[in-house]
């Protein structure tokens, strides 16, 4: 007789893999379960845990056990029509169970594809905005696109928008299709374009294009018109306007021009902000000028040196974050003088370099680096939030002295001090002992932990591993999380952190070697001291001990930029699989001139002064 339910006969087993490349098992003998096994992705599926759907649908043996032709006593009386009827309804409530499965599984393997396919896109999200993120490097690196500068400048990188890099040529704007080196659109900007935003920063040597919305930019215009608070020849306020004008320009991602304003300030105390914003400086207050015969003994080397008490007051610095739009104030604060700054920047530089006086008012430096504003000056060196709050604390060494702000992925920023900081800006770690501690801050810049230790900032991560940040401390790598609590640590010399991905950080050490530790535990799962065979040691040619000059990930493999010193424009290319250490691909490429190379919306860009490379 036909099966019931809950019957212990042998059920279909179907073993569901999305991504595998389906085998089908021998057919089994007519009692037994048959089994559609999917192989895992990249692998034999030996010892492998599938993820098993059973389903209760032994049609064959449901219709082995049913015996269609009528038997017994009285069987010639049965009315061959109603048995035929009933044979075909059974036989249509057997197909619906069929139809039933096929549903379920259809349903199931499109939740398994559309769970893919999102997690696809979050990873790729990811990539594209994290710094050094690529999105694919299985291959070697090769030129597919090159944009040539007009008139041998190309300008500078200004920013990132909706995948496209932003280049400044003097007065234009130039949208290159990161992917491609086409040209989406152009932007022609007021004459006399001073500089544009958020920019590249250069001075940490993790070169990270700011993604942004909005691009700003300051340009120097005359002044014109009448000026009330200016006297006309009859003594009356309608004289000329001799006031330096500027104006500001904000541009969208398409390359349409979105407003062009008017501001009664010199372009040299405008700069682009963070956010779509313009940072406005002033000085104010008052200050009591140095004495004359003093400075007149100076020389460019005592300044650069430390002028001392020759310049021990000076005047303050407002500074205010309007909305480059519209100019709606955003916050405003004042810095207030500080003498132990660099006191070169209290002086005015003639054109060939030297000094040509001391100017207490003189030029204002900004840097907006991942939504941190840098502001320094005479006597002024910040570092503040986006929305204005100090980061740095009264007695932190000036940013001269190697004090700079890191954001944290997580949200958040880590202060330190890298006094054994080179003229290169490397790191020297026989000058470890010389280095401030770490301070881990939160969102609102209060302090949340004091770690002993130089913090690790990596040069490529996949956008995950926010969380874990890694210290270098006495011969030990130590991890700990946003609270400043430890995880653990690692007998491990990490002189820098070169990839990070979710679950693993790839570390170099002081002899060259470079190790996989897991991100969760701290566990060594790799370690290698023969990665950069062949490649003069940097150190015994006079350079910093800091071999990497940049490193790229795309989750699954690292990709090392190493300059090959002894043979001159030459760089090293070499990928390694984040998991194994295993060397993916070795590639030496020939350059003509000094360059950097930066993840832009996770594709490769190297800019040079006189042209940008797609690389893929």
């Amino acid at each position: 007789m036909a099966r019931r339910r809950g019957d212990g006969s042998d059920p279909y087993t179907f073993d569901l893999e999305p991504d595998g490349d389906e085998e089908v098992a021998p057919a089994r003998a007519a009692s037994g379960p048959r089994t559609v096994r999917a192989q895992p992705r990249g692998g034999s599926g030996d010892g492998a845990t599938p993820s098993t759907l059973l389903i209760d649908l032994d049609v064959e043996a449901d219709l082995d056990d049913l015996d269609p032709e009528p038997s017994g006593p009285g069987a010639a009386e049965d009315d061959d029509g109603s048995l035929r009827r009933a044979w075909d309804r059974l036989r249509r409530f057997l197909h619906g169970r069929r139809l039933v499965a096929a549903v379920v599984l259809a349903a199931l393997a499109l939740t398994a594809a559309v769970v893919d396919t999102v997690g696809d896109r979050s990873r790729i999200a990811a990539l594209r905005a994290a710094p050094g993120g690529v999105l694919d490097l299985t291959d070697r690196p090769r030129e597919t696109w090159r944009v040539e500068a007009e008139g041998g400048l190309p300008g500078g990188l200004v920013g990132v928008v909706d995948g496209v890099v932003v280049v400044q040529q003097r007065d234009l704007l130039l949208g290159v299709d990161v992917a491609t080196g086409d040209s989406r659109w152009r932007a022609r900007l007021p004459d006399g374009t001073s500089r544009c935003g958020p920019g590249l920063d250069l001075w940490s040597g993790r070169f990270h294009l700011e993604p942004a919305d909005l691009i700003v930019c300051v340009s120097a215009t005359a002044g014109q018109g009448a000026d009330p608070d200016v006297a006309g020849a009859d003594g009356a306020g309608d004289g000329s306007d001799t006031r330096e004008h500027s104006a500001v320009t904000v541009v969208d991602a398409d390359g349409t021009v979105l407003a062009t304003r008017t501001v009664g300030k010199s372009h040299t105390m405008l700069f682009p902000g963070p956010g779509g914003g313009l940072v406005v400086a002033e000085w104010v207050g008052d200050a009591h000028p140095p004495d004359a015969a003093a400075v007149e003994r100076l020389t460019v080397d005592d300044l650069l040196a430390g002028a001392g008490d020759v310049i021990d007051d000076g005047y303050d610095l407002r500074v205010r974050l309007e909305d480059a739009t519209t100019g709606d104030r955003r916050w405003q604060r004042t810095l207030r003088f500080d003498g132990t700054v660099d006191p070169s920047l209290c002086v005015r530089w003639s054109d060939d370099g030297s000094a040509s006086a001391v100017d207490l008012r003189g030029g204002v430096q900004t840097l907006v680096r991942d939504q941190v504003l840098w502001v320094a000056g005479c006597g002024i060196d910040a570092w503040l939030t986006a929305d204005g709050a100090r980061l740095d604390r009264a007695g932190d060494p000036t940013t001269f002295e190697g004090f700079a702000v890191e954001p944290l992925a997580g949200g958040g920023y880590v202060t330190q001090q890298d006094a054994g900081l080179d003229a290169g800006g490397l790191f020297d770690t026989a000058d470890e002992e010389a280095s401030s501690p770490t301070r881990l801050l939160g969102p609102d810049g209060q302090t949340r932990r004091t770690l002993e230790g130089r913090y690790l900032a990596p040069l490529g991560t996949d956008g995950g591993g926010g969380d874990v940040h890694l210290v270098r401390r006495d011969d030990e790598v130590a991890a700990f999380d946003d609270d400043g609590d430890e995880r653990w640590a690692a007998a491990v010399p990490g002189a820098g952190l070169a990839v990070r991905t979710g679950r693993t950080a790839v570390v170099v050490d002081e002899e060259r070697g470079v190790h996989g530790l897991d991100l969760a535990t701290g566990e060594e799962v790799w370690a290698r001291d023969d990665v950069f065979d062949g490649i003069e040691d940097p150190a015994e040619l006079g350079y910093s001990p800091s071999v990497v000059e940049a490193a790229f990930t795309d989750g699954r493999y690292a990709a090392f930029v190493v300059s090959d010193y002894a043979r001159g424009d030459v760089l090293q290319w070499l990928a390694l699989d984040v998991a194994t250490g295993e060397e993916l691909w070795r590639q030496e490429m020939q350059t003509d001139q000094w360059g950097v190379h930066l993840a832009v919306d996770g594709h490769l860009v190297r800019w040079t002064p006189t042209a940008i490379v797609g690389l893929g």
